[in-house]
């Protein structure tokens, strides 16, 4: 019986080992190797030098640094979080109610979603481009002047935005939809005899009940706003100007100046700010479950 046992715990433990395996060589022990990376002076082509945390005292404190200006940029896509997830409830919602021609709209949703950020971006580009894009011809139309979207630093980053909320809200909306789909109807026939109308109904259970996937899309949202990089990169063809987040600092660090010690110190902190950040949006999602 023991022996048994024991057989079967060594051939369940065996079909483990390829992911474990997988895990700890490309996951685990690189992520530890940067962080040890992190406290060297290497430049790739020379002898690592320990440097303590010089590395992240001159990102941080020292009087040239751009790290805060790279950090706000950083930040400033957090708001596409809270955009993308109104933009795909609404459509998901939209959706659920069965309109007419529900299949179309579905595969107009999950185009995006199929499309990788290369060719969104360049396709992106040319709507937002300053003299012949469609963006600026219908806000010609409508009276206004033309916006130099991805030349204008104070544009630049809103036109990135633009693009990423539409994007990530075709993502979120069939996270919405499949998650609106999982609701008992009971619930509505219940609240209908109570009386409740569709904005009750919505508030009092739509919104509760979708807490799970609230809290998913916004962590995940989080984390995919603070390491934006293709399309910022595509869209303003490698010169990211008022758009140069941390991660642009990251990849011009490592692998254009090849100081991978302040690459990996970045990379670190970045890590601190997206767990902080995912955590913040965590935390105010789940209240307002809690109080809706």
């Amino acid at each position: 019986m023991i022996r048994a046992a024991s057989r079967q715990a060594l051939t369940g433990y065996a079909f483990l080992l390829p992911g474990l395996a997988g895990f700890l060589l490309f996951t685990l022990i690189p992520v530890l190797g940067s962080f040890l990376i992190s406290f060297f002076d290497w430049k790739l082509f020379s002898s690592p030098v320990f440097v303590d945390t010089a590395n992240y005292a001159r990102l941080l404190t020292s009087a040239g640094s751009r790290f805060g200006a790279y950090a706000g940029n950083s930040l400033f896509f957090l708001i596409v979080v809270p955009l993308e997830m109104g933009v795909a409830l609404t459509a998901a919602y939209l959706l659920n109610e069965r309109p007419a021609g529900t299949l179309l709209f579905k595969v107009m949703f999950f185009i995006p979603v199929v499309f990788s950020a290369v060719p969104v971006a360049l396709v992106w580009g040319y709507l937002l481009d300053t003299e012949h894009g469609l963006v600026n011809n219908l806000l010609a139309l409508a009276g206004t002047g033309k916006i130099a979207w991805l030349y204008d630093p104070a544009w630049i980053k809103r036109g990135i935005a633009l693009m990423t909320v539409w994007q990530g809200s075709a993502f979120g909306t069939i996270i919405y939809y499949a998650a609106l789909q999982g609701i008992p109807d009971q619930l509505y026939e219940v609240a209908r005899l109570d009386g409740a109308g569709r904005w009750a109904a919505f508030r009092g259970i739509t919104l509760p009940m979708l807490l799970p996937t609230h809290v998913f899309l916004a962590v995940t949202g989080v984390i995919g706003a603070l390491q934006l990089f293709a399309p910022i990169v595509i869209m303003t063809h490698g010169d990211a100007g008022g758009a140069h987040t941390l991660m642009i600092e990251l990849y011009t660090k490592a692998y254009q100046e090849f100081s991978m010690g302040e690459g990996a110190a970045i990379a670190w902190i970045l890590f601190a700010v997206i767990a902080a950040a995912s955590a913040l949006f965590w935390r105010s999602t789940a209240w307002r479950g809690d109080n809706a």
